[in-house]
């Protein structure tokens, strides 16, 4: 198996440097690293050459002449994976993915003994040693695309599940050739996510629990459910699932039905003390991600640049 592997970097280049020094220590190396640099500020190129990366033959270095986000990203390094003939699969991740040094051989050991399945990850942990579980999901409901992580105790073995993160996933080029890349119009959040529920009818993901990877994100999402972080790409998020819904949803009155149960729990979340300060950027969010899904409005809003602060 000959694969690639893309990842997706923006004004972090010292992760960068960690995550692609894991990628070539790897025990199965990669054939091709493809770095896309998303129109970074601080040094990034310069530190690569320093460290004599760009002159490897292993790596494909893509400099941007403007940032499209990390969806962007990865819609472009998947099209230049998909265009190598040289190329059988590709992984996808961010610069803050570390990947351990057999990741890849054993999720290419069980492809070896289960040549069917097309799309493999490998566990999420977090710097401190908690498992991500957020990272692998299961649909509760195909028309509102509501996820519940995989339990922690589904880890001891590797399992099944239905919604992957491109944080480590290993998939088939076959499989980006017959459903196409990531939407690049997403910008950021969920185009991962989208990306799924295209691929599930194809191949059902396969965790396989052994192969890790430490996730050096700077707000672990295992933390951002208990208190609310005013953040740029909360429009991103919720304007990227509707589109999701409105494009691939099971049943449309179920969609619909949820939707009025969303907006309405919202109204009761601003009047209590959860988005206090903030509560004119949340209805600001809340409102242009709906207007915007319903035409399928992509690309980036003014009102929600990145690095915004509200």
């Amino acid at each position: 198996m000959q694969y690639g592997a893309v990842v997706v970097t923006f004004n972090r280049k010292k992760l960068l440097l960690e995550s692609i020094t894991a990628l070539m220590n790897q025990t199965v190396p990669p054939t091709k690293i493809i770095i896309i640099d998303n129109h970074s500020t601080d040094g990034t190129r310069a530190s690569l050459e320093h460290q004599g990366i760009l002159t490897n033959s292993q790596v494909d270095y893509r400099y941007l002449d403007q940032n499209i986000g990390g969806a962007g990203g990865f819609a472009r390094g998947m099209q230049i994976a998909q265009a190598d003939p040289n190329l059988d699969w590709v992984s996808l991740s961010d610069d803050d993915a570390i990947f351990e040094a057999d990741y890849f051989e054993k999720l290419i050991a069980y492809h070896t003994t289960h040549p069917t399945r097309q799309i493999l990850t490998g566990s999420v942990y977090v710097e401190d040693g908690r498992l991500q579980v957020d990272q692998r999901n299961r649909f509760t409901s195909w028309s509102t695309f509501r996820t519940q992580a995989v339990p922690e105790a589904a880890y001891t073995g590797n399992f099944e599940f239905d919604q992957y993160t491109f944080c480590g996933v290993f998939m088939s080029l076959a499989i980006v050739k017959q459903v196409g890349v990531a939407d690049a119009g997403f910008f950021i959040w969920w185009d991962d996510c989208e990306y799924a529920v295209r691929t599930a009818k194809l191949s059902k993901p396969v965790n396989v629990s052994a192969a890790k990877l430490i996730h050096k994100t700077y707000l672990p999402s295992l933390d951002l459910k208990t208190s609310f972080i005013p953040d740029w790409r909360l429009y991103y998020g919720l304007r990227n699932r509707f589109i999701t819904i409105k494009r691939w949803r099971a049943n449309p009155v179920v969609s619909l039905a949820w939707l009025s149960y969303f907006y309405a729990r919202l109204l009761f979340k601003l009047c209590g003390p959860f988005y206090r300060g903030y509560r004119k950027m949340v209805i600001k969010a809340y409102t242009q991600a709906l207007r915007d899904a319903v035409i399928e409005k992509e690309g980036l809003n003014p009102n929600f640049m990145p690095g915004q602060k509200f």
